[in-house]
């Protein structure tokens, strides 16, 4: 039976080091005594027999054994029976946005896979309000078992003039974040062409980061490490989300740069990065940690979370303990908090995890700040829910769209080079493929349609945020390769990294009308159409970003927008997150923004490029 609107109560070591040392040397009783376990110590990579821990104010007082620490009438003692004892799992980066549901439900969802800390960097909901999303999720986070460390956003937009967000964040914003305690590190830098390049608002950002004394986190995506790596973490980057191999992962280790090896629900990196470890016995691992980025509420509901991606890991070959080191003290180090998470160990929060089988990582109960939270897979407390303001849940600010909203102009009729995206299915880039076409004249003049039998579906992305100073509320067009869809499919979605604009795209505009106007309606989310029928929709009304309903819901609207998106012909998994990045323009190599096709080449900075291709290029 759970308690209705548990709020969870956290209490600083620095309040009550008198009471935990008297716990610890058996003066007091514990309020929490965990017996007979089996140790995963973190710290020395072994597996200790017959360990108690007692807890006192939620933190650690003693490892070891307890007989000597008294057992009052308010004192919880709970047999592990010779189960291990593992501390809490910490993700370094993750997107709450990217579940579809709000940072309560995700805690619900998340917490009984055995995840008690996340460093979430909401740059989706910032690119949609600026600041105010920063204190909104904040707030939204207070009472909560999980610990939610926001990672101040700080590409908002990804690149400054190449695309319109809802807002913009400076280096004002985000030292007031820090000011104001909304924010306990940096968010990924992704701008990082604007950080190698000498981009002064990059560098003033950058500033304000390291002045608040906090940990910079990165996101450099090229494989062109030489001198960028390294210029790159001479800045001040800690950590780095966006390897692809086991080469970049050893050279960001090797710089000293926290190689966090992503495994979420559509880019699944970390079994290449991992064969870092796997191919060379005896590497020091410290520097590398284990992130889900973003996952899907269906990833989790169906596979779990942090708890997935340590099960991997061991799959790939890693031992158990190094997999979860990976996920605990390594994790904490990187965010400087090892002295509060990370280990089972004295004066740390008692964020602990009663598993019975290490390698296949059944997770039996769940224990945040001595609370047990879940057990047996199921939540025990219950969250209540967070009331929005109403501008949170009404962000979409454009009038229904027409088949004239989405002409591409061609300069002639007849053949025409192109520039096309080409999605790579699990990875986060795309390729640049040059294509001929043959624009044709419908009534108004030449135009580029899609041309499904040569896999060429059009996609457009359209200003959708409120109107405000400096957006040029334009839409940008392209094409995309890759995707198969047939006759009569579109799709459409303000889940649109990382400005968060309007994207749809389709093989028929009749098709494309329907998708967009349905999202349109929605007030934000995602919409499938197949054979000219509206197949599926995903209401997300927070920011266009997330649902208000628990995950378990959203995940069958994920699950019915995958079958809509296979229905239209596209066969790869999750590729909804996929299609998401097309508008993600500091990726390379070519992607579209509302303003237009923005090409990031290794080495180079970005630049724009026309969609048709100027005689004697290429």
């Amino acid at each position: 039976m759970m308690a209705a609107s548990y709020v969870h109560r956290r209490v600083a070591l620095a309040d009550v080091t008198q009471d935990v040392v008297a716990t610890a040397m058996g003066r007091e009783p514990a309020d929490l005594i965990i017996k007979n376990g089996r140790l995963v110590n973190v710290n020395i990579a072994r597996i200790q027999e017959g360990v108690d821990v007692a807890v006192r104010h939620g933190l650690i007082a003693y490892v070891g054994d307890t007989s000597h620490i008294p057992i009052g009438p308010n004192t919880k003692v709970v047999d592990a029976g010779g189960r291990y004892l593992v501390p809490g799992f910490i993700d370094t980066h993750d997107h709450v946005e990217s579940t579809m549901v709000d940072v309560r439900h995700f805690a619900a969802a998340v917490l009984p896979h055995g995840t008690t800390t996340i460093a979430c960097d909401n740059h989706e909901l910032t690119n949609v309000f600026g600041l105010e999303a920063v204190r909104l999720f904040h707030d939204a986070a207070e009472g909560l078992p999980l610990k939610v460390l926001v990672a101040m956003p700080v590409c908002v937009p990804s690149i400054p003039g190449f695309e319109d967000a809802g807002a913009v964040i400076t280096d004002k914003e985000v030292a007031r974040a820090y000011a104001e305690g909304w924010a306990a590190l940096q968010g990924e830098q992704m701008n990082f062409p604007g950080l190698i390049y000498g981009d002064p608002a990059v560098h003033a950002i950058t500033r304000a980061s390291l002045e608040a004394g906090k940990v910079l986190t990165g996101h450099y995506a090229s494989l062109a490490f030489d001198p960028g790596l390294n210029a790159f973490v001479a800045a001040g980057i800690t950590a780095d989300h966006e390897g692809t191999t086991a080469e970049g992962a050893l050279r960001r280790a090797q710089l000293g740069c926290y190689v966090q090896q992503r495994y979420g629900s559509a880019w699944l990196d970390m079994p290449n990065l991992i064969r870092a470890v796997t191919d060379n016995p005896g590497l020091d691992t410290r520097l590398f940690t284990l992130v889900t980025d973003d996952v899907t509420s269906a990833t989790v509901v169906s596979e779990g979370h942090i708890d997935r991606v340590v099960r991997k890991a061991i799959q790939q070959g890693v031992p158990p303990i190094l997999a979860i080191q990976m996920a605990t003290i390594n994790a904490a180090q990187l965010l400087e908090r090892a002295r509060w998470i990370g280990s089972i160990s004295p004066g740390r929060a008692a964020d602990i995890l009663i598993v019975s089988d290490l390698v296949n990582l059944t997770i039996d109960e769940v224990y945040c700040d001595g609370v047990r939270v879940a057990a047996g897979g199921e939540l025990t407390v219950e969250l209540a829910p967070y009331e929005y303001p109403s501008w949170a849940v009404h962000s979409v600010h454009l009038a229904p769209l027409t088949a004239a909203d989405l002409r591409i102009p061609a300069p002639q009729a007849g053949p025409v080079r192109v520039r096309a995206m080409r999605v790579v299915p699990g990875m986060v880039h795309t390729e640049e493929e040059i294509v001929t076409m043959t624009a044709v004249d419908r009534g108004a003049g030449p135009e580029l349609v899609a041309d499904p039998a040569a896999d060429l579906v059009k996609a457009l992305v359209f200003y959708r945020h409120a109107p405000r100073e400096g957006a040029t509320g334009t839409h940008g067009a392209g094409f995309v390769r890759g995707l198969g869809f047939a006759p009569g499919a579109a799709f459409a979605s303000t889940v649109s990294h990382d400005c968060h604009n309007l994207l749809v795209l389709g093989t028929d505009d009749a098709a494309m009308v329907a998708a967009a106007n349905a999202v349109i309606e929605m007030d934000g989310g995602m919409a499938v159409v197949v054979n000219g029928e509206v197949a599926a929709r995903l209401p997300l009304p927070l920011g266009g970003l997330m649902a208000l309903d628990p995950a378990a819901v959203v995940a069958e609207r994920v699950e019915a927008i995958e079958a809509g998106l296979k229905a239209a012909g596209c066969p790869h998994p999750s590729v909804e997150m996929t299609i998401s990045l097309l508008a993600l323009i500091v990726l390379e190599t070519l992607h579209l923004s509302n303003r237009g096709l923005v090409a990031l080449r290794p080495g180079q900075p970005p630049t724009f490029v026309d969609l048709v291709v100027p005689v004697g290029e290429g």
